[in-house]
């Protein structure tokens, strides 16, 4: 697969199983973009589970949005017309603005780490097998081995099988923010365990 097409699954993937969200509005073309953006941005992690040819699964974490942000800008032309539909529609320009706002940290409970566990999601057809377990053990590895000791998770607070999830695997809730007027998501963080002595 080359990573074109890997950027295109992921971003189709996105859009099929994060379709609460606000960025899947954007469209595929604009997702395409931003995941490979965080594949190559410095600091940013995009980790893919496949099988047979297909991406299955998919975890992105890294520290802030402003190495993704600035490695999307250097291809304006793509970026303009992926944003172009949106770019006409005021609600639409309200909620980038929103995210924009966001991606600075603003409103977030005071203590919680820079590192972020920016988007997973796992294919219906695959769930029930692991995927997500093992995309973020992976991720928390690749956080480790960059010195990160802790990270925080965004989920809407409608979100209940997330919410089930993000507690299972060991992260607590640090408080309340509103990405989006009116919509609350509770901040979970994860802190990484000490390695057990020898």
């Amino acid at each position: 697969m080359t990573p074109s097409e890997r950027y295109r699954q992921v971003a189709r993937l996105h859009v099929r199983c994060l379709d609460q969200g606000f960025l899947a509005t954007l469209g595929e073309g604009f997702l395409s973009l931003m995941y490979e953006a965080m594949d190559r941005a410095a600091g940013v992690t995009l980790i893919t589970e496949e099988r047979e040819g297909r991406v299955v699964g998919f975890i992105t974490g890294g520290t802030g949005m402003g190495p993704i942000y600035k490695r999307m800008l250097r291809s304006p032309l793509r970026l303009g017309l992926a944003l172009a539909p949106a770019l006409g529609r005021p609600a639409k320009v309200r909620r980038i603005l929103e995210i924009l706002r966001y991606s600075g940290d603003a409103n977030l409970p005071e203590g919680v780490p820079d590192a972020e566990l920016l988007s997973l999601a796992v294919a219906p057809e695959a769930r029930g097998s692991g995927v997500a377990d093992r995309l973020y053990r992976k991720l928390v590895d690749d956080f480790q081995a960059r010195g990160v000791d802790a990270f925080r998770i965004i989920v809407g607070d409608t979100l209940a099988p997330a919410h089930r999830f993000y507690q299972r695997m060991g992260a607590t809730v640090a408080g309340t923010v509103h990405v989006h007027e009116g919509e609350a998501s509770k901040v979970y963080v994860h802190r990484m365990r000490a390695p057990s002595p020898r």
